[in-house]
């Protein structure tokens, strides 16, 4: 049995999509004739949160082959635990005085980067320990990290972000996407892809694949 996997944060999710409208792991589930879909992402989650949710994964008993795609988000968003939960604060997000310290005293594009390099070590090594077979994929949201740690197999990424894919913009002070913009894949949406935006991902996702 062959099972499409598909992990990250409200892009993967389907976030603003209208009813009956599909995401883009579901499209390519149906491209791609896989036997089962599992839709592991969740909203408003940071790129830590993807060694979560694949260590859940692997948790569960299994015996499949499987497709994963690993969405990466703004690396900016940052996972803390609180009150028995990994919870992720961002600058478009809470305005509290935990997120204000963060960002003004402790946030730098360095250590970022530094943090999805290794996100990226540790879910690509997981996927080569499995005790399945596991094809990973990787595909990035709208950054354009350096992958430049070794021991990452920067082959399995797509060679577009999907900012790129759309020609879309964010905003320069917090590196997210620009709220409401006038974007084919994005309008009438606030923040995220809409049907249009969600096939194209698949279309590019499924040539990747092929």
């Amino acid at each position: 049995m062959t099972r499409l996997l598909v992990f990250g944060d409200s892009w993967p999710y389907g976030a603003e999509l209208q009813a009956g409208e599909k995401t883009f792991g579901q499209i390519l589930h149906e491209k791609l004739g896989t036997d089962s879909f599992i839709n592991c992402s969740q909203e408003g989650t940071s790129i830590d949160h993807l060694v979560l949710q694949l260590k859940k994964y692997l948790s569960q008993p299994k015996s499949s082959t499987d497709i994963a795609v690993f969405f990466i988000t703004n690396p900016i968003r940052y996972m803390m635990h609180k009150e028995g939960h990994f919870q992720t604060i961002r600058p478009t997000g809470d305005k509290g005085e935990q997120t204000k310290f963060y960002y003004q005293h402790l946030q730098s594009d360095e250590l970022d980067h530094h943090r999805a390099n290794t996100c990226i070590l540790s879910l690509q090594t997981m996927c080569r320990f499995s005790t399945t077979i596991i094809q990973d994929i990787y595909l990035e949201g709208w950054t354009n990290i350096d992958w430049n740690y070794p021991g990452i197999d920067k082959k399995k990424f797509l060679p577009q972000s999907a900012l790129e894919m759309f020609e879309a913009h964010t905003n320069t002070q917090t590196n997210e996407l620009t709220k409401n913009q006038n974007n084919p894949f994005i309008y009438p949406n606030k923040y995220h892809p809409n049907q249009k935006g969600h096939q194209l991902i698949a279309d590019e996702l499924y040539n990747f694949i092929k």
